[in-house]
This record gives structure tokens, C-alpha cells and sequence, in this order.
């Protein structure tokens, strides 16, 4: 056990957070698309935390996702996600009341939600205008990000509180990111910049393009805490895939796959983890067959894989005991770093945690405590 200490390296606006573009895969998940290479580098990268937590954020909830910036024309332009990708309709908002209107429009399509989409313009049609100063005149693009407060967060016992979706966040009113909170009035963490077309594109320096106070990017927030990292368990981890790598690389060779046109399979095993959130985690890979039989994958192909299956069960039992050995060690380290106190602290019904943290080109989420939380909201 090594005890590590989270700092806080980003202390202003000036660089500002910019969670990757994309999909970010759980730690997990890089066994599915690179075998026993994909679990040694997620391995290596949890073992990185023993030494240096420089690449170690918070990953923020927010909510909704929305677009903001200025077509070619140079007018301003704010909506939400749907709306920038809209067909059939104009959802690019170039002012407030083209912004209630499509929102009405929707409430008008869809009667039974009337009332929670009124709630929805009542918060994101007054901070127009804030977002609107806060891009210059002759930045042309857009940005993509989530809403994380759309007016100043009221304080509680010396912290603001908000809640954009599942996670409720607490932060220190008198630390740097606190104070930055308190002088803005609204929040909203960005990923990347976008084309006309929807075209992704990294952002190197945002601060040459948000101006003014009233809008707050919020910048990369490393975790400020003391933990431990318990290295014992990612060797165990590292000795099972040492072992069976073989196992696991045959059983996804691509060149295999492709071959009896089972390319699919790694993305099956992933969407058979993800059912899994609802039922539990517990042992993975024993009912996966079972689950297959009640999948949308066509009949000749279910039966392909349960085949497929039985003939490198070895590989195939190794690759479960490598993602739920990962995915056992991440929990841990999510759990300390949940737990212990800093200048943001996170929490789901009223339980420490967030959505989780970003670490290099991984996610550390906890899938049967945020993943399992957002999806009952998205399903219901």
C-alpha cells in the first residue's frame, strides 16, 4: 500500500478542463478492443496513481449537453445538443426567444412532458445572454459541453451546492475553483470544439475565447485528497493476464473473427457488460450465454457465439476474470478517493461518489454506483 497525496495543479481559468472528445472507455472495457494489451495498459495507468496523479480529474456530471458559439456569419449561437443536430428543424437559436420556441415545440409534440420541459426553458433560455458575452465577436466555431449550474449556487455551510443530473456537487467557497463559482452566474465544463458540420476538433487554449466573468469554464480540477493505492491487487491483476494472454488474444483475434464474421463480438461482450449494470456485477461471464439468447443478435449468429465460446472457454473465462479483476482494483481506488475530503466533494443519493474521474485516456467510474444511477434516470 502507497500512500499518494492529489494536488491540485490547475488553480485558474487559464487552462481550462477539456475532457476528451469521444467516447472514454472504463478501464475495463480496453481488454474488449485490445486483449491482454488493452488490460496491461489499463493496469499500468491504475499503477501510475502510486506515482503521480497529475493526469487525474474530476469527471463532471453535467447536463444538459449543448453547443455555443458563432456560425459563419458570425452570429451567436446557443442550443442544446439535440437542437445543433436537429433535421426537419432550425434548433441552432441565434437568440432567446427562438430558443423557447423550439423547446415549446417540443412540449408540443410530446404533451405528457409539457411540464418538465417548461422547467427546462425556465433555466436555459435566461442564461442566453451570459453565454452570448462571454464569446467574442470574431471567434467563429462552437463549443460542445455540459451545464453544470445555471445561476450562482446557493451556499451551505461554506460550500456551493449543485446538482446538473445524478451527481450532487459540494465545493470549498473559498478555495480557487470555489471563488471562481461564486463571481459567475452560470457553469458549464467543455469537451471540445465543433464544425458546421459537427465535426470534432481539440481546444488548446479556451482561454483565448470565453470572456468575461459571467460564464465559467470550468478548469481541470484534480483530485486534492490523500489515499491509498493498493498496488498488491493490480500485481495479482497483472500475474492472471501474464498468464493467460494467450488465451485472451486467441479468443479475440480479429483476424479470427472476422473470418467466421463474429467482427461484433467485442462489442457484444461490452453490451453484455453494460446489462449487467441492472442486474448487478457479480459474476461476470457465467450467465453470458443465457443473456445472449434474450439479445437482439440474430439466431444463427447466437448460436455461432456459443459455440465460439465452448471452444476457448479457458480464453473466455481469463478475459472475465481480467475485467472484473480491473474493474475490483479501479472500485477501490474510486472508493478512497470518493470518501476522503477535498475541495469538491461528490455524491449520489446522498452516498459519496460521482460520475467518476478521468485518468489519461480511461474513465474511472464506478459502473454499480454512477453508470447504474444515470441509467435508471435515462430509462425510465
Amino acid at each position: 500500500m502507497k500512500l499518494v497525496e492529489f494536488k491540485k495543479v490547475t488553480g485558474n481559468c487559464k487552462t481550462p478542463l477539456l475532457e476528451t472528445g469521444g467516447r472514454i472507455d472504463h478501464a475495463e472495457d480496453l481488454v474488449f478492443w485490445n486483449g491482454s494489451q488493452g488490460a496491461l495498459n489499463a493496469i499500468r495507468q491504475l499503477e501510475g496513481l502510486a506515482k503521480n496523479t497529475n493526469n487525474l480529474t474530476i469527471k463532471w456530471d453535467g447536463s444538459p449537453a449543448v453547443v455555443f458559439g458563432r456560425n459563419p456569419n458570425g452570429e451567436f449561437i446557443f442550443t442544446d445538443k439535440s437542437g445543433f443536430h436537429a433535421q426537419g428543424y432550425d434548433g441552432r437559436a441565434t437568440n432567446s426567444a427562438d430558443l423557447k420556441g423550439m423547446i415549446s415545440d417540443r412540449a408540443k409534440k410530446n404533451p405528457s412532458k409539457t411540464k418538465s420541459y417548461k422547467a427546462y426553458a425556465d433555466k436555459i433560455v435566461p442564461i442566453f445572454n451570459t453565454v452570448a458575452k462571454a464569446i467574442p465577436n470574431k471567434f467563429q466555431g462552437y463549443f460542445n459541453g455540459d451545464m453544470l449550474y445555471f445561476a450562482t449556487p446557493q451556499q451551505s455551510n461554506g460550500r456551493y451546492v449543485f446538482k446538473p443530473n445524478v451527481v450532487e456537487y459540494s465545493v470549498d467557497a473559498k478555495s480557487e475553483l470555489g471563488k471562481k463559482i461564486g463571481q459567475s452566474k452560470a457553469g458549464v465544463v467543455v469537451h471540445n470544439m465543433m464544425g458546421e458540420q459537427g465535426q470534432i476538433s481539440q481546444i488548446k487554449d479556451l482561454n483565448r475565447y470565453i470572456q468575461g466573468r459571467g460564464l465559467f469554464v470550468i478548469p481541470p480540477t484534480t483530485v486534492n485528497k490523500k489515499v491509498s493505492v493498493d498496488t498488491d491487487a493490480l500485481n495479482k491483476i497483472k500475474s492472471i493476464v501474464s498468464q493467460n494472454a494467450n488465451l485472451i488474444d486467441t479468443l479475440l483475434d480479429k483476424n479470427k473473427l472476422a473470418s467466421m464474421k463474429l467482427t461484433d463480438l467485442p462489442k457484444i461482450l461490452y453490451a453484455y457488460t453494460n446489462a449487467k449494470v441492472d442486474q448487478g456485477l457479480q459474476n461476470l461471464g457465467n450467465d453470458f450465454s443465457r443473456w445472449l439468447l434474450t439479445s437482439a443478435v440474430s439466431e444463427p449468429k447466437k448460436q455461432k457465439i456459443i459455440e465460439y465460446v465452448k471452444q476457448n472457454i479457458n480464453g473466455f473465462v481469463a478475459l472475465w476474470n481480467t475485467v472484473s479483476g480491473i474493474m475490483n482494483a479501479k472500485d477501490n481506488i474510486i472508493t478512497q478517493l470518493d470518501s476522503a475530503p477535498g475541495d469538491v466533494q461528490a455524491s449520489i443519493n446522498g452516498k459519496p461518489g460521482g460520475e467518476g474521474y478521468v485518468l489519461g485516456g480511461i474513465k474511472l467510474v464506478r459502473r454499480s454506483g454512477f453508470t447504474q444511477a444515470n441509467r435508471a434516470i435515462n430509462t425510465r
